[in-house]
């Protein structure tokens, strides 16, 4: 037998022995007290021996089942991104469940789903998470029912060493409530989460309707909870919206009718109702009515609904008809839990401009304002075209004339987002003012060009050469950055080993800094050979793009689609990846070069196929 057969097989029954040692320690404390009872059944406690052994090797496997389910789902790890996660039911029943992260850390849980989920659930978020014990900042459940809640009881009761939570938000009727009226899964879910919760009290949060708060980058607006003059546990649903990443999401629990209507006649005035994202209610069947969807009006509904319930297939549910409503709402997209889980890269890319569509020393204010009045979101000022005998640039006032472009910007209505430095990162001072001036403006990032030749003027082939050099003329800048505030981004350019986007992406691994990371040039790589594909194997997904095109044979600058650029398969690439910055247009030839009154038109066909292309990246 082979040496890693061998090991496979040893670690198997370590696997095991770890398994059923609490049922070992389990039988050996029933045989302690055995001994002190005359009256103890020696058979029974045979059974009960057996019964903990099956039980503790039913779990051991659940849990490798559930470790490779999710390894087979490929799921996307998010962490640091704003994403929705959609979990399926393992078993294809009902189930609810919904992870979200944030682009600053955060982690968020909806719900979770029957006790029997709860496995493929911990599975799941490790994975999304990349952490072996994951943290939840914020865990919501809707209602009390088994379906939301008792993957969250399992967590807090018996798996605290899986999982750690800081916080659990929800408002629950009263026990009694659900006594008085018979209710008996309301009532045993409330009283499980009483009895669970005396352990953690600190952590409870009871939402009220109106509650405004944020976890992170997600802002939470709660818009109804538990009316208990409504019969159904169902109509207690908490409904609450979430901003995040620029979209809006409606979560609704299992509401129904009454909820709804309720919920649209007091928020009807607020514009808090529009969403673009809707999570279907009580699966998707029976819950609020039309006028509640009308109102949300979403882009993309989320259905947390198996195959059978989709289908109607009992015959008793509302589905085909709620599905009906939907596509007479013209709903531009469908996610259903039947298909599996689903992940969703949450995103509002602004469609930004460099200044460089203008020529060299071309007045900064007018550019802001015919900028601005195309329609714009952001500009990326060219440091690079400000290089020249007279320059405010290279003048001792440079802040101050950053100053008043910012003041200027604002009063536009469009502001810096990106700049652009001069030269390669051992520059000198204009690498300074270019950071300086950039935090003066409130741009978040300033693109530096490689090093791309050696101390003889050779171009740098070597990989490793080339790493090096960079990263000691990045590193000098990093105090600069980090007290302006400014992310310093490098590039992948036309030389030696600076064509690679791949080499680029560990240039920013070897750097390790926060305020350090790159810019993927669609243009560049494509002339240099290389096809979008090429962001799979990148070790770092870049923070910025810089969108151009051109036919593969030189740096075009060109608007998307004159050129021979594949941007479907970019876009799917980037969606892929998980990339949730901005399209930084870097598409500046055709204006630089046009007469001055035929720009406006140029610009403004930059900005069509600039949303073309936004609008694609959006989920």
């Amino acid at each position: 037998m082979k040496i890693k057969s061998i090991v496979s097989l040893f670690l198997v029954f370590i696997l095991l022995f770890s398994a059923v040692t609490p049922a070992f320690a389990a039988v050996s404390a029933a045989d302690e007290a055995s001994a002190a009872s005359s009256g103890e059944d020696f058979f029974g406690s045979i059974a009960e021996f057996f019964k903990t052994l099956f039980e503790s090797i039913k779990a051991f496997f659940d849990r490798i089942g559930a470790y490779f389910e999710v390894k087979r789902e490929d799921v996307k790890k998010t962490m640091n991104k704003n994403a929705v996660h959609m979990l399926k039911s393992v078993t294809d029943t009902i189930c609810d469940s919904f992870i979200i992260t944030t682009e600053d850390g955060k982690v968020i849980v909806i719900d979770g789903g029957f006790k029997s989920e709860t496995d493929y659930f911990i599975q799941y978020l490790k994975a999304v998470t990349g952490q072996k014990i994951p943290k939840i900042d914020a865990w919501f459940l809707s209602h009390p029912h088994t379906d939301h809640v008792e993957v969250f009881n399992e967590v807090a009761e018996s798996r605290t060493n899986q999982v750690i939570f800081d916080k659990v938000l929800l408002n629950y009727a009263p026990v009694e409530l659900y006594e008085s009226r018979s209710q008996e899964e309301g009532m045993q879910m409330v009283g499980e989460f009483n009895r669970i919760s005396k352990t953690f009290p600190e952590k409870v949060q009871i939402l009220n309707t109106g509650d405004i708060f944020n976890i992170g980058a997600a802002k939470i607006t709660v818009l109804y909870t538990a009316d208990t003059s409504f019969i159904d546990v169902n109509e207690h649903s908490v409904i609450f919206r979430m901003d995040l990443g620029g979209k809006s999401i409606m979560f609704t629990g299992d509401a129904q009718v009454n909820a709804g209507n309720k919920t649209v006649a007091q928020w009807a005035d607020s514009g808090l109702l529009k969403c673009d994202i809707c999570k279907m209610a009580h699966h998707g069947q029976d819950g609020v009515d039309r006028n509640f969807y009308e109102a949300v009006s979403p882009e993309i509904c989320l259905w947390p609904t198996p195959s059978w319930v989709w289908d109607n297939r009992n015959g008793n549910l509302k589905t085909l008809e709620v599905r009906a409503w939907i596509d007479e709402l013209g709903i531009k997209r469908n996610y259903v839990a039947k298909d599996g889980s689903f992940s969703m890269f949450i995103s509002n890319p602004r469609i930004v401009t460099t200044t460089d569509v203008f020529e060299e020393g071309y007045s900064a204010e007018k550019a802001v304002d015919r900028l601005a009045g195309i329609g714009f979101e952001g500009i990326d000022m060219g440091f690079d075209y400000w290089v020249f005998d007279g320059s405010p640039f290279l003048s001792d006032g440079y802040l101050d004339w950053a100053r008043s472009l910012k003041k200027h910007a604002d009063e536009a209505g469009i502001p810096y987002t990106h700049a652009h430095a001069p030269g390669e990162a051992d520059a000198g001072d204009v690498i300074g003012r270019s950071i300086e001036a950039a935090s003066v403006l409130g741009a978040k990032y300033c693109v530096i060009h490689p090093v791309w030749k050696d101390e003889n003027g050779k171009t740098i082939e070597s990989k490793s050469k080339f790493i090096s050099v960079n990263a000691e003329a990045i590193k000098k800048w990093l105090p600069l950055a980090e007290k302006c505030g400014v992310i310093l981004l490098s590039e992948n350019i036309l030389w030696g080993a600076s064509k690679d986007p791949r080499i680029i992406s560990e240039l920013v691994k070897e750097v390790d800094s926060k305020w350090f990371g790159w810019c993927f040039d669609v243009g560049h790589a494509h002339c240099s050979g290389f096809s979008p594909d090429v962001l799979r194997n990148c070790a770092v997904i870049p923070a910025s793009l810089h969108i151009q095109d051109n036919d593969g044979s030189g740096d075009g600058h060109l608007i998307p689609g004159d050129g021979t650029i594949d941007w479907d398969k970019f876009i799917e690439i980037l969606k892929e990846i998980g990339y949730t910055g901005d399209c930084v247009m870097e598409a500046h030839h055709q204006s630089l070069v046009a007469p001055d009154e035929e720009r406006d038109a140029i610009l403004k066909r930059l900005l069509s196929e600039s949303e073309k292309l936004r609008t694609a990246m959006e989920y």
